[in-house]
């Protein structure tokens, strides 16, 4: 599976993949999309060294034990992991430390996932229209670089034409999907 699908999939599906497939390309995913805001959340706690080895042990932790849990929605039950191992982590050096955890969850914005799916689906059936409204070759550079991370050479090559043509393909396609995007905005927006 490419890069890019990874960066597609939602957080429950990359989880699904780490549970039961043991896809080490899903965890890091997962570790690119949140490991700043863990970060944040243990910097909360924890000095900045501390903080870091926190995030990292609940991410070993996820590797190791996801299939045991059932999580509905990953970005807030990182957020609670995290919290907990952090003051579990203070409790140990400072048993009698009390730390006011309810003004903590600021930094979490619940998301509505089914919202922001039908927004990329959105999003993605104007990418196909748009697409479907390019020039042939434009639409064969855009794909061939874009969806299949070819290079310059390897489409010029490919396409049999050389690489001032590609990049001209490239250029007017984006120009072009740009402005159709633009002519789109309203429907996506709403």
């Amino acid at each position: 599976m490419s890069h890019t699908i990874y960066r597609n999939l939602l957080d429950e599906e990359l989880l699904y993949r780490v549970a039961h497939k043991r896809d080490q390309e899903a965890l890091n995913t997962l570790h690119k999309r949140y490991a700043h805001l863990a970060l944040g959340v243990g910097m909360k706690y924890l000095p900045s060294d501390e903080a870091k080895d926190a995030v990292q042990a609940v991410f070993i932790k996820i590797w190791t034990d996801a299939a045991q849990y059932k999580i509905k929605s990953f970005k807030p039950w990182l957020y609670t992991v995290v919290k907990n191992h952090c003051l579990m982590e203070l409790r140990k050096k400072q048993p009698t430390v009390s730390v006011d955890a309810e003004n903590t969850f600021d930094f979490v914005e619940y998301e509505d996932l089914s919202h922001h799916k039908m927004e990329q689906e959105q999003v993605l059936r104007v990418l196909e229209s748009c697409l479907s409204k390019l020039q042939e070759a434009q639409k064969a550079c855009i794909e061939l670089f874009y969806l299949h991370q070819k290079t310059y050479a390897e489409i010029a090559a490919f396409h049999q034409m050389d690489d001032k043509q590609v990049k001209s393909y490239l250029q007017n396609g984006r120009r072009n999907l740009k402005l159709c995007f633009g002519q789109h905005k309203n429907s996506i927006a709403s």
